[in-house]
């Protein structure tokens, strides 16, 4: 009779998507091999950390919703993984109908936004809506350049290559594959930079040091895609993820380090102070790349080159920046008997950076990357996160990690996945846009290293 293979302790530091989902996969292993702990620093669990339960007066009772910080959508052709562990979980997800304005920022901080153009998602609004203030001779102008460009530049997703370390020996920023293409600078700095800056939540130059096969491919894969967004916030996800997990809260990790064949965890409890180590098996770090090369020395120097910025989202009633431009977009919006009203999502650039400005049903504004001044008294709430970025440099180091060894490379200096039992996972650790897909396609990397059966892809051809 063939020996029951030992049981072996897993430690996950870090509980956002990543982390929670190869914490669930490794518990869930129908063999049972594996005993998870996971470690958190904060006083809840990261996934939904951010977000913000808003209470407002509806007549004579109040109504409290979950406000997603950041807000998460996902589409068809790029989320395939999330969307079936959403389906496994019967997680509610749903198209919402959003009206996005673009407009440019005031030199004058007290005066108001004023749209060049608006869009309503899968067209929902037809005839489409025109910017207040826009001659209809200057809108249909301004529409047919826009769609010659859009499409230009999804003609060049589908047939135009950028230029790799593997193809050519050279890595294609965003910035040289634009000029590449002849993209207009005007499409560029009027609708690509904001929309696409709002997606990696960044600076416009942070944006254009990305690698150019990262936007493209995202562009050539969302292509006449639906989006969604999880209906009730992803407050439900974190629930789904977490039941019958062992963590410990307030548990600071500070190194860890490999001791023999075993990998020690030391953390600082960030209540008492009190420090504690013990050894486990494996360990995920399921961190951003400043904390792992923080606490996991052999990777000090290569997560140094892996760009990191810090993001606010502000929870707020400050009408004052898009008052008229709200009151004109919603004048013509149309909406069918018993149809919920659209979410109007505006995108204000100056010169360097993109914020968005989210009019959520509750009559609070949402705004991430916030550039104008918000008036602090109509604030209600802030959160904090930082958001890996990505560059040619970044993407030749992360996929020298997650390269598979050859052989006779044994005794290779630079440190890959796995080595001595250490493993990363998070949205910035595969080859793509730093988004939610990346989480699971890191998660079920260290998944299939294991021999661990990921539940959503049974019978799956992907």
């Amino acid at each position: 009779m063939q020996a029951k293979e030992p049981h072996k302790n897993v430690a996950v530091v870090g509980t956002g998507m990543a982390g929670l989902v190869v914490a669930y996969m490794l518990r869930s292993d129908p063999q049972g091999r594996f005993d998870v702990e996971v470690f958190e620093k904060q006083e809840k669990l990261s996934l939904d950390s951010a977000s913000y339960n808003l209470t407002t007066q509806n007549g004579g009772s109040a109504k409290t919703q979950r406000l997603d910080l950041p807000m998460r959508t996902f589409a068809d052709g790029y989320y395939e993984s999330l969307k079936r562990m959403y389906d496994y979980f019967g997680i509610p997800y749903g198209s919402l109908r959003f009206i996005y304005s673009l407009s440019t920022l005031p030199n004058n901080p007290t005066k108001q936004t004023s749209p060049y153009f608006m869009h309503s998602s899968n067209n929902h609004q037809i005839p489409p809506l025109r910017p207040e203030g826009l001659s209809w001779t200057g809108w249909l102008l301004e529409i047919c350049y826009l769609a010659i460009c859009y499409y230009w530049f999804k003609v060049c997703c589908f047939f135009v290559a950028p230029k790799t370390l593997e193809s050519s020996g050279t890595e294609e920023s965003l910035r040289q594959y634009l000029d590449r293409i002849m993209l207009p600078s005007y499409y560029v700095k009027h609708y690509f930079l904001p929309v696409f800056a709002s997606v990696a939540t960044c600076s416009h130059d942070e944006l254009m040091d990305f690698p150019a096969l990262d936007l493209v491919g995202y562009g050539r894969r969302t292509f006449r895609k639906n989006h969604y967004t999880v209906l009730g916030g992803v407050q439900h996800v974190e629930q789904k993820l977490s039941e019958d997990l062992t963590y410990k809260l307030g548990a600071k990790v500070t190194a860890v380090e490999n001791i023999g064949t075993k990998v020690q965890v030391s953390w600082t409890n960030t209540q008492d102070g009190q420090s504690s180590s013990r050894l486990f098996d494996h360990v995920i770090l399921a961190v951003t790349p400043d904390v792992v090369g923080a606490i996991f020395q052999p990777l000090r120097s290569a997560m140094k080159a892996v760009p990191t910025t810090t993001v606010q989202s502000v929870v707020h009633r400050d009408f004052s920046g898009i008052g008229d431009s709200s009151k004109s977009l919603w004048s013509q919006v149309s909406l069918n008997r018993g149809e919920s009203p659209p979410h109007p999502l505006h995108m204000c650039s100056n010169a360097t950076a993109t914020e968005t400005i989210h009019e959520h049903p509750s009559a609070a504004l949402i705004t991430t990357y916030p550039i104008s001044p918000i008036d602090p008294d109509k604030v209600f709430y802030t959160a904090t996160f930082t958001r890996v970025l990505r560059s040619s440099t970044s993407r030749q180091i992360i996929n020298e990690i997650f390269s598979q060894k050859k052989f006779g490379d044994d005794k290779s200096q630079f440190w890959r996945n796995g080595d001595g039992n250490v493993w990363l996972v998070g949205g910035w650790c595969w080859d793509g846009m730093v988004l939610l897909e990346g989480c699971l396609a890191s998660a079920t990397r260290v998944a299939n290293a294991l021999d661990v059966e990921v539940p959503w892809m049974k019978d799956s051809s992907l």
